[in-house]
């Protein structure tokens, strides 16, 4: 149902919906907003709104218990509105400008599980008594939980995945490309696309056949339904939570299904992935512009190689095998090529097969490590300093196709040449 405006608060919101292409989830989540600042001031017109009138609305929020991070959103929204009043003149001032979120101390809104909620968890009645309710998808309510606590992937990246988003990767093993080019796909932003290889837990249990199962060119998980904003997880974060609290007896409010997230991240950090691979893994973005996480150009060998890291402590899954244990990962090793002014240049070689990649290497030196596309030498993951990057650079120019050539002689043995430094 949309949401009603006062005529006053309705004009200014037609005229930034003329502004630019938005999402309709996001249309809505703004007029929600604006309605919601209208009904605070009682319909007050417009023209007439002040300064106060947006602390008195920003104080409310906070003295409703919404998170800072709710709050800046919300005033963001009323100052983007706002000045949209003033750039059209119908107000001589934006009263949302330079309002800051008073942030006070509380609890995180999320925060990871417990071993021992893992274990509760998957000893409940969905993995023992094959319970597969309507409300969680049917058998969506046993594959989501086993793969956001293996992938840490958000609930809707992974609702609404495809049968052919499960790819193989020759010589490596099988994963999830999460992408937004179906009609129906949605994703956070630009670094949620990723590719996250299939952990070996999640092909013990059977993930792999019950993909293989599953009609091509359908939802993976067909019995999911979209709520009203067209979100394929959202009836089902619903259900999760209430299944947490009712069955599975967890009732602490900041475990919900996006603690599958905290709980990756947090394993990832305690067995030493490093932070630039968890990050594409994860999707989230990075900190410093160098870095490009996330995106479908990241090197999938470091990435099969930190899921071959990632281990629960304390936690027993052999009553959901359906398979013997799969052999583990081939291991990624670097090869050196090259080295010149601290730089030292390799192959990453996968011992067995070669890697389904477009050729790459790595550079590393004293300050930084990234991966370089040999084809169009882009930097695809990492980060060096610039006066480093640009020797690379240079030298991958001068030996392209040298390196492109010695790249696919070695791939099936591993036996790669050396090439001239930089001089």
């Amino acid at each position: 149902m949309t949401t009603m405006l006062p005529s006053s608060y309705a004009k200014i919101f037609d005229l930034w919906t003329k502004t630019a292409i938005r999402r309709e989830t996001t249309v809505e989540d703004y007029r929600k907003v604006f309605a919601s600042f209208a009904q605070f001031v009682q319909g007050k017109k417009v023209a007439s709104i002040s300064r106060i009138d947006i602390l008195g609305f920003r104080d409310f929020l906070v003295a409703d218990e919404q998170s800072p991070a709710t709050v800046t959103r919300k005033i963001g929204v009323l100052k983007t509105l706002f000045r949209v009043a003033r750039d059209y003149e119908l107000l001589k001032a934006n009263p949302a400008d330079q309002v800051r979120i008073v942030s006070t101390a509380r609890q995180k809104s999320r925060v990871a599980f417990s071993s021992e909620d893992l274990s509760r968890i998957f000893n409940s009645p969905i993995y023992t008594d094959n319970y597969r309710p309507i409300a969680g998808g049917q058998d969506a309510s046993y594959w989501l939980p086993l793969l956001a606590l293996f992938t840490g992937a958000r609930v809707e990246e992974l609702a609404q995945l495809l049968v052919e988003d499960i790819r193989p990767a020759e010589g490596l093993g099988w994963y999830i490309n999460i992408s937004d080019e179906a009609a129906h796909s949605q994703l956070k932003n630009a670094a949620s696309r990723r590719r996250i290889p299939l952990h070996p837990t999640l092909i013990d249990c059977g993930f792999l056949d019950y993909a293989q199962s599953a009609r091509k060119g359908r939802l993976l998980f067909p019995a999911l339904k979209p709520n009203p904003r067209r979100k394929l997880g959202g009836y089902f974060s619903t259900f999760f939570s209430g299944y947490l609290r009712k069955r599975v007896r967890i009732t602490d409010k900041r475990k919900v299904f996006h603690s599958f997230r905290h709980t990756f991240k947090d394993i990832c950090r305690r067995v030493g992935i490093d932070e630039a691979v968890h990050d594409a893994l994860t999707g989230h973005t990075a900190p410093r512009a160098g870095r490009r996480y996330g995106n479908e150009h990241y090197p999938l060998e470091p990435l099969f190689t930190a899921i071959e890291q990632f281990e629960i402590r304390n936690l027993d899954l052999s009553h959901l095998h359906t398979r013997p244990p799969s052999p583990r990962f081939p291991k990624a090793e670097t090869r050196m090529i090259s080295a010149y002014y601290g730089i030292v240049i390799a192959f990453c070689w996968t011992r067995g097969s070669a890697p389904a990649s477009p050729p790459c290497l790595h550079a590393r030196c004293h300050g930084g490590e990234a991966s370089f596309s040999i084809p169009d030498n882009t930097v695809l993951s990492g980060t060096l300093p610039f006066a480093k990057q640009i020797l690379v650079q240079a030298w991958i120019e001068i030996h392209r196709e040298e390196l492109i050539a010695n790249w696919e002689n070695g791939r099936a043995d591993g036996n790669y040449f050396r090439i001239d430094p930089l001089r």
